[in-house]
């Protein structure tokens, strides 16, 4: 006879989706907030030596002369619906320009992510159950965790890129380059996905230590279950906190790494939002910070969902 099928809490997504309208808000509300007391596009437009006639004609050119109250009101309904508006620096829609730019991240970071995730994944397991894969993997990842992010771009370029020419130096097709796209995304891929192992792997080793130390696995070994059995079972308890972590590194892979843009000369997200910070512009920063949440958001509650789904615990209230 099958289980019956699970009613879905509407409270509980009525309350998820006020939350999450009142934090695209906040977001909103805090880059305008920012942009308004530590900055003033204008002057930084017109440089030091503009005279404040200059100034102030630019500010009303930009709209910026009208009352605070009004504008951070405008700026949050507008965001609330992704209408970011223009770019006074790079003379575009903020929406478009940052969607140009998450192809490049996207292009390196999402296969980056998915190879980090599975491999932290099976080395959590793996530590957890030997003891001599446990010390070595640790200080595997302690190395990658303590060494600076710079150091170990630099090495993978240096090593991997100029010694044994496997792939191009830079990781992104240039003007002439004649390698395929795949080749040059390839190393700041493995990058990300070596910089991401190092602290996942002490993670999901915590919690399959905790899954594997569960009082109801001695039965089952008893009764003679499998021991490949018995990991399905580890990996079914664990799926709660996988899925946490993997629901965490959503914001990291929208916005990408700006040291692995830079060094690797990648036209990605983090790259642009550095600059956009230095040039003020208030309607790209807005742009990736809101877009950045939503996408953080809905990850989030996408893996609530599938946590909902397949741990009955969950659904009982059991575990949080």
């Amino acid at each position: 006879m099958s289980s019956p099928r699970p009613s879905i809490p509407w409270p509980a997504v009525l309350r998820r989706l006020v939350v999450a309208a009142a934090s695209l808000a906040l977001v909103a509300a805090l880059v305008f907030a920012t942009f308004e007391w530590l900055a003033d596009p204008a002057a930084l437009r017109l440089g030091r030596g503009a005279s404040l006639e200059a100034r102030e004609a630019l500010r009303a050119a930009m709209g910026l002369d009208r009352a605070v109250g009004t504008r951070l009101l405008e700026q949050v309904a507008s965001a609330m619906t992704f209408d970011f508006g223009a770019s006074h620096v790079r003379g575009g829609p903020a929406g478009p320009l940052m969607l140009q730019a998450l192809g490049p991240t996207l292009a390196y970071a999402l296969p980056g992510w998915l190879l980090g995730t599975i491999a932290a994944v099976l080395g959590g397991l793996a530590a957890a159950r030997r003891r001599i894969v446990d010390q070595a993997l640790l200080g595997l990842s302690t190395a990658v965790i303590s060494t600076s992010s710079v150091i170990v771009v630099v090495l993978a370029q240096h090593v991997l890129a100029h010694r044994l020419g496997w792939f191009p130096v830079l990781g992104w097709p240039l003007a002439g380059g004649g390698a395929s796209p795949l080749a040059y995304v390839a190393l700041p891929a493995l990058v990300w996905a070596l910089l991401q192992w190092g602290p996942d792997v002490r993670h999901y080793r915590a919690v399959f230590e905790r899954e594997l130390a569960a009082p109801h696995l001695d039965g089952l070994r008893a009764r003679g279950v499998p021991e490949r059995q018995i990991e399905r079972h580890v990996l079914r308890a664990a799926v709660g906190p996988i899925v946490a972590r993997v629901g965490q590194r959503l914001a990291h892979v929208v916005v990408g790494s700006v040291v692995i843009e830079e060094l690797f000369n990648i036209p990605g997200l983090g790259a642009l939002l550095v600059a956009a910070i230095h040039e003020a512009d208030a309607a790209l920063v807005q742009a990736i910070a809101v877009a950045t949440a939503a996408v953080t958001i809905a990850g989030q509650a996408l893996c609530d969902a599938v946590v909902w789904l397949v741990d009955p615990r969950v659904r009982r209230g059991d575990v949080a």
